[in-house]
This record gives structure tokens, C-alpha cells and sequence, in this order.
């Protein structure tokens, strides 16, 4: 028997992962790597930590299906289909990291043929080479775009059923918003990078929040009965 008070703290620490493992990725092992402009001979040169980003990305995009396993039993109590519209998108989500990530290891196979061609037939490697990093951008925002779909189910059920206090439900899903602005920014090329990433700003801060108050205090299990998980 795991109370829902516990579950919600078991939550806390997994969003708390996928925090972690989202800035580690983007800003350190992975982003400044693929997103240099000599990133063909820069991808074989960090082989490592570039293999070390796929696994880590791997599990985060695991950890949504978890998530959703969780929780799962306490939102069928306010709507089955809510409920496994949620774990479908997270299974989707966890496919299209899967997809994205691929791109990833195929990038860097063309790099380390590229590094041992050398100086030989190099137009053919960039131009490779700039094909798989476009494929790579286009899986990687659709990727989030997926991902967004199931946050508005997740925020919606944590504020009807009051699990946390309803100020981070609703702030969680204004952050929602702003990130699919983002995104849609950048897939249409609108917006200035500085303000695309501003826009993310508030729901990161907001997942942070989240999994600290739910590690903390836990889902409100007074809103909702106990049920065997």
C-alpha cells in the first residue's frame, strides 16, 4: 500500500531528476557540443560524454512513463480517459526521445568517419552532415512539442482534484503556454532566441517548484481516498 502522500514525494524526486538531466544535457554535455559550428569533429572528439548524454536523455524520457504509472490510479479516480490520454502521451513522448536521440548517435557516426576521412571528399561529409543536424532539429522540437501535450492533462488533474495547492497548478499552466509559444517560435522562425528561451523560464522554474513541494508535502491526500497502487 503506497498513500498518495507518498507517491506524490516519490513524484517530487523524479521531476527533480528530469530537471537535472534536462539543464545537464542542454547546457553541458550535449547542447555545446552538436549545436558548435565545427560540430562534426567536435561530437568524435567528446564520443564519451555524447554517449553518456543519450543514456541520460533515455532515462529522463523514461521517467514521464513512470510518472504517469503513478499516477495513474489517482487520476482514474477523477477520469479514465484523462487519465491514460496521459500515459499515452507520455509513451509517445518516450518514443520521440527515442527518435531524437537516434539522430544523435547517427550524427555522431558521420562524425567519426568524417574525423577519419580527413582532408578526403569533405563536401560530401558537411553536406551529410548538415542533412542529419537538420533532421536532429526537426525531431528535437517536435520531440518537446509532444512532450507539451500531455502537461495541460497533468496540471489540469492536480488542480481539480487539489493535489497541490492550486496557485502552481495554474502557474505550471501559463508556463505550459508560453513554452508552446517557444516552441512554435522557433519551428516558424519569429521570435529572437533570447526571447524563445525567456519564454521557457517560467515553467522550469515552475517544475522545480513542483518537485521540491511535492518531496516536501507530498500529494494533499485528503482531497482524494487512499487506493492500493
Amino acid at each position: 500500500m503506497i498513500s498518495n502522500k507518498r507517491i506524490g514525494r516519490i513524484l517530487g524526486v523524479l521531476f527533480l531528476l528530469q530537471f537535472i538531466i534536462g539543464i545537464l544535457i542542454n547546457q553541458f554535455l550535449l547542447g555545446p557540443i552538436v549545436f558548435a559550428p565545427d560540430f562534426l569533429t567536435e561530437v568524435t572528439a567528446n564520443y564519451t560524454q555524447v554517449v553518456l548524454s543519450v543514456l541520460i536523455g533515455l532515462t529522463g524520457s523514461a521517467i514521464s512513463i513512470g510518472v504517469a504509472v503513478l499516477v495513474l490510479p489517482i487520476f482514474k479516480q477523477h477520469n479514465s480517459g484523462v487519465a491514460f490520454w496521459y500515459l499515452g502521451f507520455s509513451i509517445i513522448g518516450f518514443a520521440m526521445g527515442l527518435i531524437d536521440n537516434t539522430n544523435v548517435l547517427s550524427i555522431l557516426a558521420l562524425s567519426q568517419e568524417y574525423v577519419k576521412a580527413g582532408a578526403t571528399d569533405i563536401n560530401s561529409f558537411e553536406d551529410l552532415g548538415t542533412l542529419l543536424y537538420g533532421t536532429r532539429w526537426w525531431t528535437h522540437y517536435l520531440d518537446m512539442l509532444v512532450a507539451i501535450f500531455a502537461l495541460p492533462v497533468f496540471y489540469y488533474v492536480l488542480y481539480v482534484l487539489k493535489l497541490i495547492p492550486r496557485f502552481i497548478s495554474v502557474w505550471g499552466g501559463i508556463g505550459v503556454l508560453l513554452m508552446l509559444t517557444a516552441i512554435l517560435l522557433t519551428i516558424f522562425e519569429q521570435g529572437a532566441h533570447g526571447t524563445e528561451m525567456m519564454l521557457l523560464v517560467p515553467l522550469g522554474l515552475n517544475r522545480l517548484f513542483l518537485a521540491i513541494w511535492l518531496m516536501i508535502k507530498g500529494f494533499n491526500s485528503s482531497q482524494i481516498p487512499e487506493k492500493q497502487v
